[in-house]
């Protein structure tokens, strides 16, 4: 597997008719900005030196330069490095906007979003990731996510009926289930539902039976890994909808057969690259070499839908769509708007629901 700087040395020689060597956006500050002739190429953040998130730079470079590799034009990439410290996050942007790319893509973490957001920046820069809270993204800002918060969003759209409005949420401990919770939550709520129960399972399966039982809802949220959805479905009762985020899913190692039948009717939401591969998107980009998880599958496809964003940010467009890997995209500053793939479990696999 190439490292990042040998990938970069490879990615080079772009010519002017590239759509990521083109002329400046129209809503950049003239005065800051660079000149069109003088913009090339994109510059890729990651965070490579950072041991916790090393791997997953990895592979979302890879996924990048995946797109790059069947892209009529091949634009230079320019890979720049951090460490995981937010100082490393701003020195690498202005390493990037030094580097006249046409476009800055990254960084990839929660806390590299965060650390630059009062960076001026002048030129389009696709951060892959949101920061905490609900701070504003500066202009010049795009932000392709797969947090799970836009899943638990998506869930609550795609279940609420007004005359089926009360919910019963099921959710671990874990951080990320509880981040889940809550978006969800808080999305079903402004469409006019009520909560009726929220349970946090903490070991006892008999607990998370009973308040289930008792609320009656009309659907249950499950905010769970794959491992504890599979222990808690026979809980929730089988006449309630319940429904979940891609966090159900692990996948299924290659050369097996293994069904998760215990999983029958549970919908939950995922994208087209994991579950579609006769998709339209999909179809066109290598696989990753060897073998990877269902979240490294994830990013690899991040990598993919964030070369394509990058070459449209180049050609000054900052509202479009794309027919992406990770979900139908509407691209525009800001955090974009992803559409995730919803599936249901039936005969112990997920399948993708139709018109969905």
């Amino acid at each position: 597997m190439p490292a990042p700087a040998q990938a970069a040395a490879g990615a080079t020689g772009a010519g002017t008719d590239s759509p990521l060597a083109s002329t400046v956006p129209s809503n950049v500050n003239a005065d800051a900005a660079l000149t069109p002739a003088s913009r090339a190429g994109v510059a890729l953040i990651l965070p490579a030196k950072s041991s916790p998130f090393g791997r997953a730079a990895d592979v979302v470079r890879q996924g990048f330069m995946a797109a790059r590799g069947v892209a009529s034009d091949k634009p230079e990439v320019r890979i720049f490095e951090t460490d995981g410290s937010e100082d490393s996050a701003r020195d690498a942007v202005a390493k990037a906007v030094a580097s006249n790319a046409a476009v800055i893509v990254g960084p990839l973490t929660k806390a590299d979003v965060g650390a630059i957001l009062k960076l001026p920046l002048t030129v389009p820069t696709l951060v892959l990731n949101t920061p905490d809270g609900d701070a504003a993204l500066p202009r010049n800002m795009f932000a392709l996510s797969l947090n799970t918060e836009s899943e638990a969003r998506a869930a609550a759209a795609a279940a609420f009926r007004n005359e089926a409005a009360v919910a019963v949420i099921v959710t671990t401990t874990a951080p990320l289930a509880r981040r889940a919770a809550a978006a969800f939550a808080d999305a079903w709520t402004k469409l006019g539902g009520s909560i009726k129960e929220s349970v946090e399972f903490t070991g006892s399966l008999g607990r998370v039976r009973q308040a289930v039982d008792r609320a009656r809802g009309d659907v249950v949220f499950l905010a769970a890994d794959a491992e504890r959805a599979r222990l808690l479905r026979p809980y929730l009762g089988r006449a309630t909808q319940v429904i979940a985020t891609s966090q159900v899913f692990a996948g299924v190692p290659k050369g097996e057969t293994q069904k998760a039948h215990d999983l029958n009717g549970m919908r939950f939401f995922d994208m087209p690259w994991l579950h579609q591969p006769d998709h339209a998107a999909a179809m066109v980009f290598p696989r990753a070499e060897g073998q990877l998880s269902a979240d490294l599958e994830r990013l690899y496809a991040l990598g993919i839908d964030a070369f394509r964003i990058a070459g449209e940010l180049a050609l000054a467009r900052t509202e479009f769509l794309v027919d992406g890997v990770t979900g139908n995209l509407n691209v525009q500053p800001g955090v974009i708007g992803r559409a995730p793939l919803q599936l249901e479990y039936r005969d112990g696999t997920a399948k993708p629901l139709a018109g969905r």
